[in-house]
């Protein structure tokens, strides 16, 4: 009976290791203005990020690029840098947007829209985190620019390059630098 037992907790022990990989990881890439002034409707350009959930694990993670200041000597200047954001629920997280009355800290609610959905076996956070300080070291001699790139946007599209994921159509969706290239 009890070799019974053994073997029946190891089948149960083996048995998903031989089923292959885990679930995979899923990436929802989404689309949010960029915000507005207070009492003016938000902008038709857009911030996109990717929204990650993994298998088996509450919450999940939110991989955006943003801006960041850079002191000059005759003047500052600003890069792109990629984020990976911890949170209970990246759909809901990403809508909430920090600063989208431009000019004030408050937080508003902005209308998402979900341009693609992607699964991709064998992604975990830490994979994520390194290719994100990759992309960061890569964008780190280059100017921020909105329109033309390298941009926030830009950040999203070179990292699903880098998961080599195609860049799908996004639509009425006004992604300033989407597509960017070095």
């Amino acid at each position: 009976m009890r070799r019974l037992l053994a073997l029946l907790l190891l089948a149960t022990l083996v048995r998903p290791a031989l089923a292959g990989d885990p679930a995979p990881t899923t990436l929802v890439l989404a689309a949010r203005s960029i915000g507005s002034r207070r009492g003016d409707p938000p902008e038709r350009r857009a911030h996109a990020a990717l929204l990650v959930t993994f298998p088996g694990r509450p919450g999940g993670v939110i991989v955006q690029g943003g801006k960041e200041k850079v002191h000059g000597f005759f003047r500052d200047g600003a890069r792109v840098v990629g984020y990976v954001i911890p949170c209970a629920d990246p759909a809901i997280e990403f809508t909430r947007a920090y600063g989208a009355f431009w000019g004030e800290a408050s937080v508003r609610d902005l209308p998402t829209t979900v341009l693609a959905r992607f699964s991709v076996p064998g992604l975990d956070e830490e994979r994520i985190r390194a290719m994100v300080a990759a992309l960061n070291d890569d964008l780190a001699p280059r100017e921020y620019r909105l329109e033309a790139g390298p941009s926030s946007n830009s950040f999203v599209s070179l990292f699903l390059d880098a998961l080599k994921l195609p860049l799908p159509p996004v639509g009425g969706a006004e992604l300033p630098g989407w597509g960017w290239r070095p």
